[in-house]
């Protein structure tokens, strides 16, 4: 079977790519297509070659075709000249809230269908978090020319099934990300890390409370600092800090307001730059005693799946069912959405008992390694190309 698969090769949408990518290999023949520019970031400097450590360990920088330009109709073309000539089974399009891209995937399926060639899309979000309805209309309006829909939750399913789309949709789970541990680090190696980096003192008795990730509105950052003083009433040995880049967020300074309005200045810490390095990847969730994701407006996390990997506890809102799965399987803790005082309630649930925490994400760790293998997921894909290629 031939596919020829269309992806970000860069971020969390890489990542998750390239775990797939090494499954699939081993099962068909897969052409990559990546975005040179996918984004008006990348007018200075576009994407030329893989320079990610970790999807490098897969995928040779020489491999993929780096053709796709979110601006650029030309490059519309010759995606379409490189797919004449590979003559895939199927092609598999890896979809992101970018709505700078739809034009492209709208007007590429079009013609990609023209030529009978079946296309499946992977949608990480159905529509942003942050869409306005209008922008909603139109996320949906670019994936009607799709054979079929893959979807990571039951929630997104029903998003699929209430719109006005009549197209098959598949669950197919986030695959576990164990491969992204190297053991380059110990705990009390991270701590040192954590201390470098942050300019602060920690001790091996003190209590680390981290969060990982972009940080933007919708991740419920606020939240976690507003829990804050209620966790140190209870254990004062305790410092909390989010690393993360605040690029994209809404109100960028509203965090250091805050930190600053509760007089947490020597409790809560920012590192808001993009977290390099395998060793200070590593040591953010080594160094710390639990990782929490106050989100209000998320369904599913690769930061909670990197978490679950990476052997940490941990702390996330209950939305949607794939959380409520988890939760059910007793392999994290949950909190309400939005309720400072639900998160400090479970942050120290943790902290009272860290034995109990480890056997909880030692627990964790097992059941994604064997429930969310990316060995199944990958066949479970290669069932969806069948399925489709049988129809045409």
């Amino acid at each position: 079977m031939k596919v020829l698969y269309i992806t970000p090769l860069r971020g969390g949408i890489g990542h998750w790519s390239r775990c797939l990518i090494e499954e699939l290999d081993k099962l068909a023949d897969v052409t990559l297509v990546t975005f040179r520019k996918k984004r008006k970031e990348d007018e200075d400097k576009p994407f030329e070659k893989i320079d990610d450590p970790f999807i490098l360990e897969v995928i040779d920088p020489s491999r993929p075709h780096y053709l796709i330009e979110y601006n650029n109709p030309k490059t519309l073309d010759e995606t379409i000249e490189l797919t004449i000539k590979e003559k895939p089974d199927v092609v598999h399009f890896i979809m992101w809230a970018g709505p700078q891209i739809l034009w492209f995937l709208k007007e590429y399926s079009r013609r990609v269908r023209e030529l009978s060639i079946p296309i499946v899309y992977t949608l990480h979000e159905v529509v942003p978090h942050i869409a306005t309805e209008r922008e909603k209309k139109e996320f949906l309006s670019s994936y009607i020319y799709a054979n079929h829909l893959v979807v990571l939750t039951q929630d997104a399913k029903r998003e699929i099934e209430n719109s006005d789309l009549d197209i098959p949709t598949t669950v197919i789970p986030h695959g576990n990300y164990h491969a992204m541990d190297k053991n380059v680090v110990n705990r009390e190696k991270a701590r040192e890390i954590i201390r470098e980096k942050l300019g602060i003192r920690i001790s091996k008795e003190t209590n680390v409370v981290g969060f990982f990730g972009f940080i933007r509105k919708y991740k419920g950052l606020i939240y976690l600092i507003r829990a804050a003083p209620k966790v140190l009433n209870r254990f004062p040995n305790t410092i909390f800090f989010a690393a993360g880049s605040v690029e994209l967020d809404e109100d960028p300074l509203a965090y250091e307001r805050e930190i600053k309005a509760l007089g947490l200045e020597d409790k809560f810490f920012l590192y808001t730059k993009y977290v390099e390095g395998q060793e200070f990847f590593e040591a953010v969730f080594k160094s710390s005693d639990v990782m929490v994701y106050p989100y209000i407006r998320i369904s599913q996390s690769g930061a909670m799946i990197t978490t679950i990997s990476m052997k940490c506890p941990v702390i996330i809102s209950e939305i949607g069912s794939f959380i409520k799965e988890l939760k059910e399987k007793g392999v994290i803790r949950t909190s309400k959405p939005g309720e400072p005082d639900s998160i400090a309630k479970e942050i120290i649930w943790i902290l009272e008992d860290k034995k109990r925490a480890e056997e909880l994400a030692t627990y964790a760790y097992k059941v994604f390694e064997d429930e969310y293998s990316w060995k199944r997921i990958a066949q479970r894909y290669l069932e969806v190309y069948e399925n489709v290629i049988s129809q045409r």
